[in-house]
């Protein structure tokens, strides 16, 4: 930081090697440098001079309506010194952000609600609120009517239907399992809108087969929320277990997968790993339904391959694997520019190494806004973070 002289006047005088502030502001605060000097040399002391002043903050706007989709900024003003940390919550839960300004580029239904503006120091704090209210006249997602659990025997055709209404209108996706259904050679999905402005929507299951039997899901959504419904459809015959996709889940998490299996009567599911059934452990449980849970999952002792087995009264049985990959995520190796101060016009370098699993995305920040080429500093990608 530049030094700049003390600027003499009513108020701030000078006697001798004594300087005197009268009615200090907190404008006053600072580093401030004596400086002595004769015919062989010259000698400087530093000290710093904080002027405390009572903390107090306000909220603009104190209270906001604003559609979806659209901006929302709160500016928290404060005054007071010192000031050490600035905060946000939101309906009494913290938010990872430090500055003043909160902005939110497109506000969704979970935005809206209370916010909470603090500032500290070691001695006070001091509190805004204002509220985010949602504009427009919009109405989430409901079912209005859907479908129940079947059991059947294979071959007739099948027709599923979810009839959903909203403002703005849902739109309904079908799933099968948790796996997304789109249309193939025996199965149709398809949707209307009512004069009403109902959302009807059904699918149409050609020539039922065993295989097609699981947990039915229609799902009706739009930007301002999401509601769904499920329900089984049990089609006779020998169990079956549809493949499962490769499951990645960052260490830490908690997995959970429910076993895809079709065929009725099913007497039990189970899951095993390495020929051993599950749990094995605490973080471990099993239920009748076939839905496996590890809580916490590790890398070293998570990391594999499991095996769903259903079987049916008769002995007969089905088995599928699943592969689950445990991520690391990524860590940051603590970097400085030095202790060593620079000159206005130097160069400084500084490099910024990721331990983790690829891909990693990296982005540098300047004072919690993302760098730009206009800065006047420059990026360069060093290694694979793909």
């Amino acid at each position: 930081m530049r030094k700049q002289a003390v600027t003499l006047d009513d108020r701030v005088k000078q006697v001798s090697g004594t300087l005197i502030i009268k009615e200090a502001r907190v404008e006053d605060s600072g580093k401030y440098l004596c400086v002595v000097n004769n015919s062989v040399g010259g000698e400087s002391v530093e000290t710093v001079l904080t002027v405390t002043a009572p903390l107090a903050a306000n909220i603009e706007p104190t209270t906001q309506t604003v559609d979806f989709g659209r901006p929302a900024v709160f500016t928290c003003n404060f005054e007071g010194n010192p000031i050490k940390m600035i905060s946000w919550l939101k309906d009494g839960k913290s938010l990872s952000h430090e500055d003043s300004v909160l902005r939110i580029e497109s506000v969704k239904k979970e935005d809206k609600g209370m916010y909470q503006c603090f500032i500290r120091n070691d001695q006070e704090n001091a509190q805004a609120s204002a509220e985010l209210k949602l504009g427009g006249r919009f109405e989430p997602p409901q079912i209005r009517q859907a479908f129940k659990e079947e059991t059947l025997q294979p071959g007739p055709s099948v027709f599923l239907k979810c009839i959903a209404l909203g403002n703005p209108t849902p739109e309904i996706t079908w799933e099968l399992d948790g796996k997304k259904l789109s249309n193939s050679d025996r199965l149709q999905v398809g949707q209307y809108v009512t004069v009403n402005g109902d959302v009807v929507s059904h699918l149409n299951i050609s020539s039922i087969h065993t295989n097609d039997g699981g947990l039915y899901k229609c799902i009706a959504s739009s930007k301002v929320g999401s509601v769904e419904h499920a329900a089984k459809l049990n089609v006779f015959g020998l169990p079956f277990i549809r493949p499962m996709e490769k499951k990645a889940i960052v260490a830490g998490e908690t997995l959970i997968v429910t076993c895809p299996v079709a065929g009725y009567p099913i007497e039990t599911i189970v899951w095993e790993r390495d020929g051993r059934v599950l749990p094995i452990n605490r973080k471990q449980k099993v239920f009748p339904n076939g839905t496996l849970i590890i809580e916490n999952v590790e890398r070293l002792s998570d990391q594999a391959t499991y095996t769903c087995v259903a079987r049916n009264a008769q002995g007969y049985s089905a088995r599928g694997t699943l592969e689950v990959q445990v991520m690391v995520p990524p860590e940051i190796v603590p970097f400085t520019f030095g202790d060593k101060p620079r000159s206005e016009g130097q160069s400084a370098t500084v490099t910024c190494a990721v331990d983790g699993d690829k891909p990693v995305g990296v982005q540098w920040m300047l004072n919690d806004k993302e760098i730009r080429g206009d800065m006047n500093v420059t990026v360069i990608p060093l290694g694979d973070a793909g």
